[in-house]
C-alpha cells in the first residue's frame, strides 16, 4: 500500500514541507508539497491545471505541484523550488521536471486580464480568431528556465486533458473527477 500525502489545493503558492508523520493525511490549502522521506508518496489531483513533478538527480528530494494560471502568477514554481533549495540542498541545475497531460492551448481560452498577466512570457498568450488562449505548460517551462532549471531536463507531456477522453477534463465536462499524479523518491538498488 502507498503511503500517501495529498493536498487540499487551493490555487494558491503554499508550499508544505511533509515526511512520515503526514502520511494519509491532507495538507490543507497547498498546492505543493516536498519531501525527502523515501517512505512517502506525493499525490496531486489535476483535471486541466498542470501537474509537475520534480526530482533530484542525487535523490536529495522530490517535489510535486498543482499549477494554474492563478498558481503560475503567484510563484508557485518559484517558492517550490526555493523551497527544495533550502529544505532539501537540491541544486536547480540539478533537477528533472516532468510536467503532466493538461489543457492545450488551443482549449484554454482566457480573458484579456489574464492575459495581460503573462504577456512577458514569448509564445504563451496566444491571439487567433479574436480569442485569446494560454500555454500553461510554456509559462511553466519559461519560469523553470529563468530559476536556472535546465531546459534539456524539462519534459511536457504534449497530451492534452481536453482532448482526451480518457482523461479528466473540468472545461470539457464541468466534472469534480481529477486524474492523479503520484511521486515518490526512487530507493537506491
Amino acid at each position: 500500500m502507498q503511503k500517501i500525502v495529498l493536498m487540499q489545493q487551493i490555487h494558491g503558492n503554499n508550499v508544505v514541507v511533509v515526511d512520515k508523520k503526514d502520511i494519509g493525511i491532507t495538507v490543507p490549502n497547498c498546492d505543493a508539497l516536498i519531501t525527502n522521506d523515501p517512505d512517502v508518496t506525493l499525490c496531486v489531483r489535476v483535471a486541466d491545471c498542470l501537474p509537475i513533478m520534480i526530482s533530484d538527480e542525487k535523490g536529495l528530494g522530490i517535489g510535486l505541484i498543482h499549477a494554474g494560471w492563478r498558481g503560475l502568477e503567484n510563484g508557485i514554481i518559484e517558492k517550490t523550488i526555493n523551497g527544495m533549495k533550502e529544505k532539501l540542498k537540491v541544486k536547480s541545475e540539478e533537477l528533472k521536471i516532468k510536467i503532466g497531460p493538461h489543457i492545450c492551448a488551443k482549449h484554454y481560452e482566457i480573458k484579456n486580464d489574464v492575459s495581460i498577466k503573462f504577456s512577458k512570457y514569448n509564445n504563451a498568450v496566444i491571439e487567433k480568431e479574436r480569442k485569446i488562449f494560454l500555454d500553461l505548460g510554456e509559462v511553466a517551462r519559461q519560469q523553470l528556465v529563468r530559476l536556472d532549471v535546465k531546459n534539456e531536463n524539462i519534459a511536457i507531456d504534449p497530451t492534452c486533458t481536453f482532448e482526451n477522453k480518457k482523461l479528466s477534463s473540468f472545461r470539457r465536462d464541468h466534472t469534480e473527477k481529477r486524474n492523479l499524479y503520484l511521486l515518490k523518491i526512487k530507493h537506491p538498488k
